[in-house]
Parts: structure tokens; C-alpha cells; sequence
């Protein structure tokens, strides 16, 4: 289907807002492909992407009454798909509460050995503190790309910051880290 002028589109809004579901097919027969894609450049999965792209239509369709409030529908649907993708991805993915496990930190150790299991202990907390000791931003960087498996485009899209400066945090994050280790 073809674009809408701007008319037209705040015409089809308006219809979807009284609860035209016909307005509403349009709508999504429009855009879904289109929101499609947006989604699965995020994504791994197809079946991932059209989950994300059927919540943004449902949260459209829920929310109807307050679609006055959208200047560009179009702008709309594609960062709402963007961040209902990002949102899937933190939402699924699933990060170990061990600090050892959830930074990718390997030990060398005998676990059958009290000894050695004591000092893996006192690792993962002193491994914890450094990283709560990090600074604000640059601990929430540190978090999602490493606990959350973001990319660093995506950190930088999340939080409206820019790929260098996620670099910077990340690469501060591991000095300080290492740093941190050194003084034990």
C-alpha cells in the first residue's frame, strides 16, 4: 500500500481513535512489513520480530484514545518498534546473578578443594565491588553490554549517547576494574 499524505494519515488516526478496525488494517497493512524489518535488525528471530511488531499494533490498538497526542504516526511506530525490540531483548535475556558468570570472568581453580571454593567466593565479591564502585553511567554501560548482551550501537540508541562514548565507558570500566583487583 502506498504512502499517506499527511491528510490522509491524521484522517486514517482519526478513525482508528473513534475504533474503525477497518482504519486500524490499513494501518497495520501499511506498516507491518516496514516495522518488520526495523524489528528483526534488532532481533535474531522472525518469530521474535513479529512478536515485537504485533505489541506495538496492540499497544496502538489499546491506546487509541490517546493517539491525538502523535504528531507523525509513522516516527511513532518505528521508535515505538525499536524500543519495544530493545525491551524484548533485555526482557528475555536472562543474566546469571553470578558476577563471575554474568562478566564472562573465567576462574582456574579445583572446586572440589574448600579452599579454592572460598577464594572463588571472594572473588565474585570483590569482582561485585568493583563494579558497583564504577560510576553511574559508566556502570550501566558496563551492564548492558556485558549482563545484557546489548550491542554497542544499541547502548548508544538506549541511552542517547553516542558509539564512542559507550566505547569510552566500557573501556574505563574494565581499567577500573582491573585497577580494582590489583590492590587484592
Amino acid at each position: 500500500m502506498d504512502a499517506l499524505s499527511n491528510k490522509q494519515e491524521n484522517k486514517l488516526v482519526f478513525k482508528i481513535m473513534q475504533g474503525d478496525e477497518k482504519a486500524f488494517r490499513q494501518l497495520f497493512d501499511m506498516y507491518y512489513l516496514k516495522l518488520y524489518h526495523v524489528a528483526i535488525y534488532y532481533l535474531s528471530s522472525k518469530e521474535s520480530a513479529e512478536e515485537v511488531v504485533s505489541d506495538v499494533f496492540y499497544t496502538i490498538w489499546n491506546r487509541k484514545e490517546t493517539l491525538h497526542k502523535i504528531e507523525n504516526i509513522e516516527s511513532y511506530l518505528y521508535i515505538s518498534t525499536k524500543n519495544q525490540a530493545l525491551h524484548y531483548i533485555r526482557r528475555t535475556t536472562t543474566p546469571d546473578n553470578s558476577p563471575l558468570d554474568l562478566y564472562n570472568i573465567e576462574l582456574i581453580a579445583d572446586n572440589t578443594n574448600p579452599e579454592s571454593t572460598l577464594l572463588d567466593q571472594e572473588l565474585q565479591e570483590l569482582i561485585q565491588k568493583a563494579i558497583d564502585s564504577l560510576p553511574g553511567k559508566c556502570r550501566e554501560v558496563f551492564r548492558l553490554y556485558l549482563s545484557d548482551k546489548l550491542k554497542q550501537k544499541d547502548i548508544a540508541l538506549l541511552l542517547n549517547i553516542s558509539t564512542k562514548t559507550v566505547e569510552a565507558h566500557i573501556a574505563t570500566a574494565y581499567k577500573k576494574i582491573h585497577d580494582y583487583l590489583k590492590l587484592y
